[in-house]
């Protein structure tokens, strides 16, 4: 008896059928397994956008004073060797920050004939620069004529790239952990669906169906349990950033909404279900591994 696709999808339903609640949970416990780590990796990576870049965010911000020449104070700060770039934001991009930033918030300002903030140059180090060189930089450009103002976010800048890391870290060690789980869950879930094929199995058997045969319907029947769990993780993950986001329109908050700028991207959104496909064919492997 050789692996016909028909049979397999028959069987595999069949065993879904067989057994609603286990198979139920196990999709419920991939889902959990999944959402988890992925609300943290929605957040990491919404800091990470807000920012722009952990690497590239600037150790010092000069605030130039109106008409003074952006161009030849951001060529003095490049003089020293331990500036590796720097950027000029000007009013009008720093508004259009603002208002990606703060989507509720930049709304209000939509009306302005002229943008609220000042110029500014944001100088970012070399990563061999010396701990403390931000501020060095900071107090001596604020002795330049046309500098209103300079401040150095070199530890700020770095509390924020850890942060941003242990968000991340945090994601994917809970996301390995879970997932051990949602593979034990699923390898349970098959492994009593195998109790009450018991009987059919060894039928299969006797009529001389090969092994591939007889597992190929678990296989099948746990990787959609995965697939489905995976979906509805996504699902759930969606579901929650848009409450929040009707949240936070209802009520703005500056702080809360840069956790909230953005949904996953597409490959991180296309891998939640293909690795709860994978977890659930890890667990039908696990499971029938010892048939």
């Amino acid at each position: 008896m050789g692996v016909r696709p028909r049979y397999v999808v028959g069987e595999a339903w069949s065993i879904a059928r067989s057994g609603p609640r286990q198979t139920a949970m196990a999709v419920l416990l991939v889902a959990l397994a999944l959402y988890v780590p992925g609300l943290l990796v929605l957040l990491a990576k919404n800091l990470a956008r807000v920012a722009g870049s952990s690497e590239a965010s600037p150790a010092v911000v000069v605030t130039i004073d109106a008409g003074a020449d952006a161009r030849a104070l951001a060529g003095r700060a490049a003089a020293d060797a331990r500036v590796a770039k720097i950027t000029i934001v000007s009013p009008e991009a720093a508004l259009e920050r603002f208002r990606r930033a703060y989507p509720d918030l930049g709304a209000a300002l939509a009306d302005l004939k002229e943008a609220p903030f000042p110029a500014t140059l944001e100088i970012a180090l070399r990563p061999r620069a010396a701990a403390g060189a931000g501020a060095e930089i900071a107090a001596v450009a604020r002795t330049w004529p046309g500098v209103e103002a300079a401040e150095s976010d070199e530890e700020y800048g770095r509390r924020f790239t850890e942060a941003v890391r242990l968000l991340r870290g945090a994601g994917v060690f809970l996301g390995c952990v879970l997932a051990i789980a949602a593979v034990l869950s699923v390898a349970s879930a098959v492994r009593l669906a195998l109790d009450l094929h018991r009987e059919e199995i060894e039928i299969m058997r006797l009529m001389g169906a090969t092994e591939s045969a007889v597992r190929a319907p678990f296989w099948l029947h746990a990787s959609a349990e995965g697939l489905t769990g995976g979906l509805a993780a996504l699902g759930m993950l969606y579901a929650t950033y848009r409450l929040v986001r009707l949240a936070l329109a209802a009520s703005p908050h500056p702080v809360l909404a840069q956790f909230w700028s953005g949904f996953l991207d597409g490959p991180t959104s296309a891998a939640m279900p293909l690795i709860g496909t994978a977890a659930g064919f890890l667990g039908s492997l696990l499971s029938l591994g010892k048939k």
